[in-house]
């Protein structure tokens, strides 16, 4: 598999069918300066590639004796027809607010990726009492240093140990050269809501801060986002979303992906519930976690061991700890 200079990115084929085919725009000229279907033409080139010499030995070849390939199904990501706009009628007391600027981007990101990445969401219940008791001894020190310690870190924390295992959450897929597009760095975006609309703001090389460190970060980039003041580059570049609504988080939501990432977690709020541990009913701190997947990229595998993975480390702390560099 090619791997970028430094390591940073890696690059894995996509190709799983020719139901598209790879060719450079100077290959495709040819061919059809030459009457050549590109379609007709077996691939020597790298990924299935047709290259200009396939072009021209095809051409010089002739397809004598070639069977026709069937036609090629289409694309299950092929757009479907766009319908009719749709008009609401004027109707008693109504208030008609223009849906443009941030919020109508807002509108077209959900919109895309809703129609492009083939979502499904699992579900996971996780005990935080460890983490509850972990995080309140931690809230002195932390005042002393000027920080609001809330539980996000951590999550953040524990989901970049999962992405480390499990790379194809932390990719986006190149349609262009239908390519999965494994990424070696980790930088995390927060989805919250802003004064204008939800915002997704991102925390650069989340893997190497630590929870201090991420809880300073965390808080200084939500206060640029709630006074309107973030910028262009601290609400780009995120390879992995969290969305959380702290305490209001509910009991469970399908986040949509922050396209062109693969995943999403949801945080839903922490709250005491009865438990079943060791054949008794006991109070516990209980929490759910979901995640939304791009499931072109990701089997259902992938996304529930990951969850898996975060769980573990969010119900020990102690094998946080030990995980972090």
């Amino acid at each position: 598999m090619p791997v970028a200079a430094g390591g940073a990115i890696q690059v894995v084929d996509a190709t799983v069918s020719r139901q598209r085919v790879l060719a450079t725009p100077a290959t495709r000229r040819l061919a059809r300066q030459l009457g050549v279907e590109l379609g007709r033409v077996p691939p020597t080139g790298p990924h299935g590639r047709v290259t200009t010499a396939d072009v021209q030995s095809y051409q010089s070849n002739g397809d004598a004796g070639a069977q026709a390939p069937a036609p090629a199904p289409a694309p299950q990501h092929a757009q479907l027809p766009v319908p009719a706009p749709i008009t609401i009628p004027h109707s008693g007391d109504e208030e008609r607010i223009p849906l443009r600027g941030v919020r109508r981007r807002i509108a077209e990101s959900m919109a895309r990726s809703k129609r492009t990445a083939a979502h499904f969401t699992y579900v996971e219940e996780i005990d935080m009492t460890e983490l509850v008791a972990v995080r309140e001894r931690a809230r002195a020190r932390a005042a002393e240093r000027g920080i609001k310690l809330n539980y996000l870190p951590f999550i953040v924390k524990a989901c970049v140990s999962g992405l480390k295992k499990w790379p194809q959450l932390n990719a986006s897929l190149d349609e262009t050269t239908q390519e999965i597009v494994q990424k070696r760095y980790y930088h995390v975006g927060i989805a919250a809501q802003g004064p204008q609309g939800l915002a997704v703001s991102v925390v650069r090389d989340a893997d190497k801060r630590s929870i201090f460190d991420l809880s300073k970060e965390i808080e200084r980039l939500g206060e640029a986002v709630r006074t309107g003041t973030a910028t262009r580059d601290e609400l780009t570049g995120s390879t992995f979303t969290i969305s959380s609504l702290g305490k209001l988080g509910g009991v469970l939501a399908t986040p949509i992906i922050n396209f062109p990432e693969v995943a999403i977690v949801g945080v839903h709020k922490i709250e005491e519930r009865p438990a079943v541990r060791n054949g008794q009913i006991v109070a516990r701190h209980l929490m759910n976690l979901s995640i939304s997947v791009d499931h072109r990229i990701a089997d259902g595998w992938d996304g529930a061991m990951f969850l898996q993975d975060v769980k573990s480390l969010l119900e020990d702390p102690t094998t946080m700890f030990m995980e972090m560099v």
